[in-house]
């Protein structure tokens, strides 16, 4: 090959290289992913020449963290590249570890607002976007019923903890599990179990608000995170999930299988317990109790 057919040839294949990079710039979009926080695992599309963030109902990304401010700071879109900007925040925007005023995004970038949150700033296209929200849901989630995972559940529970302890508001915690689950598993088999399980999830999230946390706890049994809910809203809640798993219908193989639950309500108020551990022992005791009684009922510190 000639020297000038090998130039020519370079030419062309960093010309392809020049094309390809052009072209997935043009279809990668930009986000915040929430890797640490309140809202770990939430994805927010950069799709508006200005998102505010802060605690604000009507921002583009809601943080709900101790010291955000209201409008706590901004993105803005300048043609093809993004602008972090400090709206005059009380506690500041941090970027990699450094205080900024305003900061140009790049791939990768870290943003810590508030004490607990942190997002990620990342270009992502279709595919790769959908490849995050598989890697987050396999970090956070329960494969089998959709719900979080335990780990999930635990850590968020932490979170809810400290913020309620600090700011005076009540929180309760619901654990709940299948009566006589194992002879269910024994009587009808591992898949019929599993299709319960799963059905049980579906009736569940359709009983709950949006705020609440919701998540298997253990084999056959769940737990919600009530945030500001005191003991006579978590009761009525709780009363509201269990009468909508009796009278559901779980069929498997053309027979309805028994299902129902037993529940323990527990609420931090006043600091009156001093852990999350605390608060979970709590619950757990008043499951028990539930199942003492006859199983198929709640039990709280309303009925103490």
């Amino acid at each position: 090959m000639s020297q000038f057919d090998d130039d020519v040839e370079k030419t062309t294949v960093l010309g392809q290289q020049d094309f390809e990079l052009l072209r997935q710039q043009i279809d990668r979009s930009a986000y915040l992913i929430v890797i640490s926080g309140r809202s770990v695992g939430r994805m927010y599309k950069l799709d508006e020449n200005k998102t505010t963030l802060g605690r604000s109902p009507d921002s583009g990304v809601l943080i709900e963290d101790e010291g955000v401010s209201r409008n706590h700071a901004m993105v803005e879109r300048r043609n093809d590249e993004y602008f972090l900007i400090d709206n005059q925040s009380t506690n500041g925007v941090f970027v990699n570890g450094d205080r900024i005023n305003m900061h140009r995004l790049e791939d990768g970038d870290k943003l810590q607002i508030g004490s607990n949150t942190i997002l990620k700033f990342s270009f992502q296209d279709e595919v790769e976007e959908n490849y995050q929200r598989k890697l987050i849901d396999a970090a956070t989630k329960d494969a089998l019923t959709g719900t979080f995972n335990k780990r999930y559940f635990v850590d968020h529970l932490k979170t809810e903890f400290a913020f309620s302890y600090r700011h005076g508001t009540q929180l309760s915690l619901l654990l709940f599990d299948i009566d006589h689950f194992k002879k269910l598993n024994d009587g009808w088999g591992h898949l019929a179990g599993d299709m319960v399980l799963k059905n049980l999830a579906g009736v569940v999230h359709k009983q709950l608000r949006t705020e609440d946390i919701f998540a298997r706890y253990g084999g056959e049994e769940f737990g919600l995170i009530l945030r500001e809910t005191d003991s006579e809203r978590a009761f009525l809640i709780a009363e509201r999930v269990r009468r909508a798993l009796e009278s559901h219908e779980f069929i498997y193989e053309g027979e309805r299988l028994p299902v129902t639950i037993s529940v323990g309500v527990a609420t931090l108020k006043d600091k009156n317990f001093k852990s999350p551990k605390d608060l979970v022992r709590t619950a757990d005791q008043f499951l028990y109790k539930a199942k003492e009684g006859g199983r198929n009922r709640t039990e709280s510190d309303l009925m103490a």
